[in-house]
């Protein structure tokens, strides 16, 4: 058992639970010990939610993801000017192995956004460059 906190630490009470889950801070404690009893944790969590608003649900982000052959110095200035034009965009990049293809990713609440981020990096380098991956 943990010790929480004095004052931020909140219990939600749910007629389905023998045990109310907690709130500390903008974390919520599922007490499940199998799957079974976590779902019934999140129903009643989705229900808590719905009734009481204490929870607010926003939209998922929107990615989108390149790779290409293109080597990082090629691509570095090129994505660094992206992250000025486009500042509600988290823009970045990996590679899955040291070898293997340079991945690219887009992720931002707007879908129209990260595409119109993804067209403005191809734009930028000749045609058929970058590959989309799912």
């Amino acid at each position: 058992m943990a010790q929480l906190p004095e004052g931020i630490t909140e219990l939600l009470h749910h007629e389905k639970l023998p045990v109310p889950l907690i709130k500390c801070c903008n974390v919520i404690v599922l007490s499940a010990t199998n799957a079974t009893e976590l779902e019934k944790q999140w129903d009643c969590l989705i229900e808590l939610t719905e009734s009481d608003g204490f929870l607010v649900t926003i939209e998922s982000y929107s990615s989108k993801h390149l790779t290409t052959n293109l080597t990082d110095v090629e691509t570095a200035q090129p994505l660094s000017k992206l992250c000025l034009e486009f500042p509600d965009l988290y823009i970045g990049c990996f590679r899955r192995s040291r070898q293997g293809p340079l991945v690219i990713s887009f992720e931002g609440k707007d879908p129209s956004r990260v595409q119109a981020g993804v067209e403005a990096l191809c734009k930028k380098f000749n045609a058929g460059a970058f590959s989309e991956v799912n």
